[in-house]
């Protein structure tokens, strides 16, 4: 070894090229050329030489060291033309070797080498004959799983199920699952971990593109244009079409979330892994904090991904109507078009069966049902491989017509986050009461669904509120408050509050709500301290309310929140009831934060990070061809088998042995 290493010193400038003329995975690599200096170029595999006892001439016996990068005593030679063996033996037996076999009739053998001899010594001595047209190492080759040192690795269980209990759960069942039950990615991984070549658009809530794991991996171009072709100049991340500006920010979670399944980076030790290690995630807001988007804000985002180069597009959403619009937004990237790109999209989370006899509106999910030929539906699939309870599929008896596609991991998944989140679900007895006259607020505990809420009513009548009938249920001329202040840390990026409500009012009688960034009690009438106003009968119903309040930020260290209602003189009605009253805080600057959701949304990126492997692989490959590898490639899973259009759950390995091999790739050993 030490006169290796010194062989080495002085020869420090010279470096290697060749041609890979087969992959790795099935076992071939050899050295073209006939090159004098190949000995001297090939500085860095000798290095690693382990001394170890090659055994018998036999190939079969032998046992290497698992870090041997060669065999000892032995070289490969091909030698030129139709050159007999006995030239070859002749050949050997000069330069004080002998001939073992012949591996090849195009001239390929393997020689030993003359005791004393190195092995670089000996393919210099070949590489010098007239008559041989280059010498190398017999290589020895390993199998090899690659397993990133990302410390969340081992509760990525759909990218390795080893058994294991996933901490936290959102999904109870089927934890811990069942071994083995995974995309296969350690294969994958050891034919392709670079998704560079293919930028992947997540068309979400957008992106914490500062977080750890995503921040290498974000997409950027010096020279990008909007959804309708207008120069922008250099964009970074992506783009905002719900607030319409460069910056795409979550202020949701969702989309960061997908986008570290999708590509989290890989091996560095840090968070988790996604399907990709390395990759250009562009980032397209077109979902508001709620989590919701409109059909203009979504075309123009997939607009702006196709005119900037993407060419997979994540679209974890969806809706239960035919729409036009966005059906013609993913037509534009059919095959044969200049912004031809693949869409993976979500099955729905309504636990229905999409077969065409059914009609009813939550037995309809879009864009899943669209019938593009560049458009793939994920369905969801649990830690043992069936069907998650809330995942939507499509049981037609024809499965050419059927409109989910493929199955993916969907539960307890755990990803990136766009930042440290707080939650308070509110105690109605904890608020401040306050009547002027009529009837007034209390907090009661009700029970819905058969359990029991705390919920904020006027009356303070369960029954009557919920019911929504009453046309008594409080007095005329009622003026009653309720708030309350909640304690907020400094610098918080982002407040937002939810409820349900039962609503049943005469038109001219009204509930208020109003907010403050301090421990004041906020009236409606006030700008901008007013939010929202309601009215009118929803007969026994649930609706929400949401809303963002944004005076709740930044130096803030107190939001009060206000219900207000009021009454005039003339008839009444049952009243109003809120319950699951939760204020949200997020702080996005905490760039460590990951988390554990469900759904198909979270099957969806999955297979939107296998298509970018697989399209990274073989560039040249067009949408048809990606999910034919994905739906092909992937394992026939019996829970799924008359429930998706391939049957399959995706193997990322799979799909890129579906693929033909590459070939005419060169490379430099490293």
């Amino acid at each position: 070894m030490k006169k290796l290493i010194q062989f080495f010193k002085k020869n420090m400038k010279i470096q290697i090229l060749i041609f890979i003329l087969t992959l790795l995975f099935v076992g071939g690599l050899t050295a073209k050329g006939s090159d004098p200096n190949f000995l001297q170029k090939i500085k860095r595999q000798f290095e690693s030489l382990a001394q170890t006892d090659s055994g018998s001439e036999g190939l079969k016996k032998r046992r290497f060291a698992k870090n041997q990068k060669f065999v000892q005593g032995e070289i490969l030679v091909k030698f030129k033309g139709n050159t007999g063996e006995s030239v070859k033996t002749f050949a050997a037996n000069k330069l004080g070797g002998s001939l073992l076999e012949s591996v090849h009739s195009n001239g390929l053998s393997r020689i030993s080498v003359r005791e004393g001899s190195s092995i670089e010594e000996a393919i210099q001595e070949y590489n010098n004959q007239p008559g041989v047209e280059f010498a190398q190492p017999n290589y020895v080759y390993h199998k090899t799983v690659k397993t990133p040192n990302d410390p969340g690795f081992n509760q990525l269980w759909g990218l390795k199920n080893s058994g294991q209990t996933i901490f936290s759960p959102s999904y109870s069942t089927s934890n811990p699952g069942t071994s083995g039950n995974d995309m296969n990615m350690q294969n994958a991984w050891d034919l392709q971990t670079d998704c560079t070549t293919t930028v992947v658009a997540v068309i979400d809530s957008g992106v914490n593109y500062n977080h750890e794991d995503l921040s290498s991996n974000m997409w950027s171009s010096a020279s990008c244009v909007s959804d309708t072709g207008v120069s922008l100049g250099a964009c970074s991340n992506g783009y905002d079409y719900a607030d319409l500006d460069s910056d795409p920010m979550d202020l949701d979670g969702h989309g960061t979330h997908v986008a570290g399944t999708i590509a989290a980076k890989g091996d560095n030790n840090l968070g988790s892994s996604g399907v990709c290690w390395n990759a250009k995630i562009m980032a397209v807001r077109v979902l508001d904090e709620f989590g919701s988007g409109t059909t203009a804000d979504i075309v123009k985002g997939i607009n702006f991904a196709l005119r900037n180069g993407a060419k997979v597009i994540n679209l974890s959403l969806g809706g239960n109507t035919y729409d036009s619009s966005f059906a013609n937004a993913i037509t534009s990237a059919a095959s044969g078009s200049p912004y031809e790109a693949l869409f993976i999209v979500a099955a729905g989370n309504d636990g229905a069966d999409l077969q065409g006899s059914n009609t009813s509106l939550y037995q309809q999910s879009y864009p899943c049902e669209f019938t593009h030929t560049n458009l793939l539906c994920v369905g969801a699939l649990d830690q043992a491989y069936l069907v998650a309870n809330f995942s939507n599929y499509d049981s037609n008896t024809t499965a050419a017509n059927r409109s989910v596609d493929v199955g993916a991991p969907g539960t307890n998944i755990r990803s990136s986050w766009t930042g440290l989140e707080g939650y308070e679900l509110t105690d109605f007895s904890t608020w401040t009461i306050y009547l002027s006259s009529g009837t007034s607020w209390a907090a009661n505990n009700c029970t819905i669904g058969g359990s029991s809420y705390s919920m904020l009513l006027l009356p303070n009548d369960c029954a009557t509120v919920m019911a929504g009938t009453s046309t008594s249920g409080y007095a005329a001329n009622t003026t009653s408050y309720a708030y309350k202040t909640f304690s907020l840390a400094s610098g918080t990026d982002l407040t937002k509050v939810s409820a349900l409500i039962y609503l049943d009012t005469e038109s001219y009688d009204k509930v208020y709500t109003s907010y403050r960034g301090d421990n004041l009690v906020p009236h409606p009438s006030q700008s901008p301290y007013g939010l929202g106003v309601y009215s009118g009968e929803m007969n026994g119903a649930l609706g929400s309310v949401e809303y963002s309040l944004p005076l709740c930020t930044g130096s803030a260290t107190a939001c009060t929140f206000a219900f207000y209602f009021y009454s005039d003189s003339t008839i009444s009605k049952a009243g109003v009831g809120v319950v699951l009253f939760e204020l949200t805080t997020l702080d996005k600057d905490n760039l460590t934060q990951y988390k554990v959701i469900d759904g198909t949304s979270m099957a969806t990126p999955h297979v939107a990070g296998v298509a970018a492997l697989v399209r990274s692989y073989n560039p040249t490959l067009n949408s048809q061809d990606v999910i034919e590898a994905i739906g092909n490639g992937g394992k026939t899973t019996s829970s799924i088998s008359a429930k998706t259009k391939y049957g399959t759950s995706v193997d990322a390995y799979g799909a890129l042995k579906y693929l033909q091999a590459p070939t005419g790739i060169t490379g430099a050993i490293q």
